[in-house]
């Protein structure tokens, strides 16, 4: 943590991160403890939802803990992906009607608004003197 990126980079990047990593091993490893699934697709679906979350969380808590700019780079990726998951249940309530559509565009939402703080806090301190 001693190089410049990481010294720039808000904490609560690094918080979104591990949040990542654990939310995604919970799904991949218990997805019932999210929702009653009625398939073997639904359980499916969760855990592949699970394993991107475990991937992104990981990635972005390694690159955290060697510092750099590396890590960014990732905290940028999982912002991504949890706004692309946001505008698709935004779109998606007449394939699976308002509660699943409402549980898709909030679930998110946390992450969403968490990276967004982050990012905005670090460019604040990279203009500061």
């Amino acid at each position: 943590m001693t190089q410049d990126g990481t010294r720039r980079t808000p904490p609560i990047l690094g918080l979104v991160a591990a949040a990542r990593l654990g939310v995604g091993a919970a799904m991949l490893l218990a997805p019932d403890r999210f929702f009653k699934p009625e398939s073997g697709t639904e359980t499916l679906l969760m855990q592949t939802i699970g394993i991107r979350d475990l991937v992104l969380g990981s990635g972005g808590c390694v690159a955290w803990l060697r510092g750099g700019g590396e890590f960014r780079r990732w905290a940028a990726f999982g912002l991504v992906s949890d706004s692309a998951d946001l505008l698709l249940g935004l779109r998606s309530t007449a394939l699976v009607g308002n509660k699943s559509a409402l549980i898709a565009i909030l679930a998110p939402v946390p992450f969403i608004g968490a990276g967004l703080h982050g990012f905005a806090r670090g460019l604040r301190r990279e203009r500061q003197p």
